[in-house]
């Protein structure tokens, strides 16, 4: 999946004159996000309009390099020269003005790189996100669209803009007949075009979990924040503290998610307060009202509902994806979750024992529960070699 991005080559053409010229050093000063439309044709026929906005504030080195590209006109005429549906639509090589078209995609020598601006930006349907090598830093003027989501390349490749409008004219691009190289049989030439900014500011994120004043919390094994979707929210910030002004903070992160994971290490006993911020990639939203939560005293190991049901055997524990349950009861539930809270496994005891096949599920931690039908429950680790 990965290589299938690396788009410039190691021999790339050298081009003569200076339209290559590096970055101007002037700063650059955005009010907000920069936006552009994109017009694409095809045979001298009008396609349709693509339209996107940058952003400066998640990856401000991609951003001023495609404005400068832009003001020189140097998209006008280049290709979507690569196209693949369910993945992404990808453009912007000087090779396809007038270059053979084996050179598509190869880039040129000349080209100044820009360094890897990664982040925790998901590459969701509509992202633009910057092309390159194997070499993180070097992306130069070409980029993709996802058609599609694609997160095997999240944290792998620079998301730096998404279209706001005009997706459809990426699903006509990208289900144009093809070659064997994934190059449109016909041309599909874009005109790139500054048309102004976008300086709204987001709306803080709604937190909805845990509730707030929520108490005993059992944070044994992990402790999952959520809130709701900020329509244009791209990366959220999470603030964790035991101080009610934030002026300590103890844990904080960012996520391109709807949830952040805490890890199994918070204090027992202890008033922890949280809030979220929105970065829409213009702008940061003010903070969330904040919300705190109380955890379990700390007992070994052990909680109070764990005091109700004999703990189970499970082995072999590390194992390749089989694992067996025993010491439990007929019509015990066993859940499985992924460490972001998600749900990807279950199934009902119909004897003493039970073996689950999680064969196929990715290398790492999981977390199970198992649950009698009056609601207590143990928990453990699962590790998938």
């Amino acid at each position: 999946m990965i290589k299938k991005i690396s788009f410039i080559s190691l021999f790339a053409l050298l081009l003569a004159g200076d339209i290559y010229a590096q970055v101007p050093n002037a700063t650059y000063t955005y009010t907000g996000k920069p936006r552009f439309q994109i017009l694409t044709k095809r045979n001298n026929a009008t396609l349709g309009i693509i339209n996107i906005e940058l952003f400066p504030n998640i990856a401000v080195k991609h951003t001023r390099n495609f404005d400068s590209l832009v003001s020189k006109q140097f998209y006008d005429t280049t290709a979507f020269h690569r196209v693949i549906p369910g993945f992404v639509i990808q453009g912007g090589d000087p090779n396809s003005r007038h270059g053979p078209k084996p050179t598509w995609g190869q880039g040129q020598a000349s080209q100044p790189t820009v360094n890897a601006e990664f982040t925790t930006a998901k590459h969701v349907r509509g992202i633009l996100s910057a092309a390159r090598s194997s070499n993180i830093n070097s992306a130069t003027s070409q980029f993709f669209i996802c058609h599609a989501p694609a997160a095997s390349l999240n944290g792998q490749y620079s998301v730096y803009g998404r279209v706001t409008s005009g997706i459809n004219y990426v699903d006509t691009i990208v289900n144009a007949p093809r070659d064997a190289n994934d190059n449109p049989l016909v041309k599909i030439e874009m005109f790139v075009t500054y048309i102004g900014s976008n300086d709204s500011i987001p709306n803080p994120p709604v937190l909805t979990t845990p509730a707030n004043g929520a108490s005993n919390l059992d944070t044994t094994f992990q402790t999952l924040l959520k809130w709701n979707n900020v329509s244009d929210g791209i990366i959220y910030k999470v603030e964790v503290s035991t101080d009610s002004t934030f002026t300590t903070v103890n844990v904080s992160g960012n996520t391109g998610g709807l949830l952040y994971v805490l890890s199994p290490n918070l204090l027992g006993n202890t008033k922890y307060f949280w809030r979220v911020q929105t970065n829409n990639g213009g702008h940061f939203s003010v903070w969330s009202a904040p919300r705190h939560f109380k955890t379990a005293k700390l007992d070994v190991g052990i909680k109070d509902n764990m005091l109700f049901m004999e703990a189970p055997l499970v082995y072999p524990n590390p194992s390749t994806g089989k694992f067996t349950f025993s010491n439990i009861k007929k019509g015990n539930s066993i859940e499985v979750f992924d460490l972001s809270g998600k749900l990807i496994y279950e199934t009902t005891a119909e004897d003493n024992s039970v073996t689950i096949d999680m064969k196929g599920t990715a290398k790492g931690i999981y977390t199970y529960r198992v649950m009698n039908e009056e609601g207590n429950a143990r928990q453990g680790k699962l590790i998938v070699k």
